[in-house]
């Protein structure tokens, strides 16, 4: 039997829009844009200034707050797209949101040593 020539088009653009969703582009997320690569400079304590550990302490957190919203963005997207991916490709989907989360926590392990470090510096100086 015959398939009509619109049944042939429409099933010729499903296999291409599925083409698109497990492409490394659909798995990109560009709703959720790229991962937050603006680290912070975590100030040495040895030649900070109380403003400038403030001011450390408020980028760590504007960081870690921008990695939460994208972990969050992408948490919504895996709803949408897992569906189509292989098991191969949610694995690496989970490891690349790890090492983002993991790097964030190691960013913030950074500035509470520096945080300690400059609290010891200033007690140990007013002593």
């Amino acid at each position: 039997m015959n398939t009509p020539r619109k049944n042939r088009l429409s099933a010729a653009s499903l296999t291409l829009v599925a083409a698109f969703l497990l492409s490394g582009t659909a798995f990109a997320a560009p709703d959720c844009g790229d991962p937050p690569l603006n680290e912070p400079a975590i100030p040495q304590a040895s030649k900070a200034t109380r403003e400038s550990m403030l001011a450390g302490v408020n980028a760590v957190k504007a960081y870690s707050g921008a990695v939460d919203t994208w972990l969050t963005c992408k948490d919504r997207r895996s709803v949408e797209v897992f569906q189509w991916m292989t098991e191969e490709q949610r694995t690496r989907w989970e490891e690349d949101l790890n090492k983002v989360h993991e790097r964030r926590v190691e960013v913030q392990r950074q500035m509470n040593e520096a945080i300690r470090a400059f609290n010891k510096v200033n007690t140990d100086s007013n002593s």
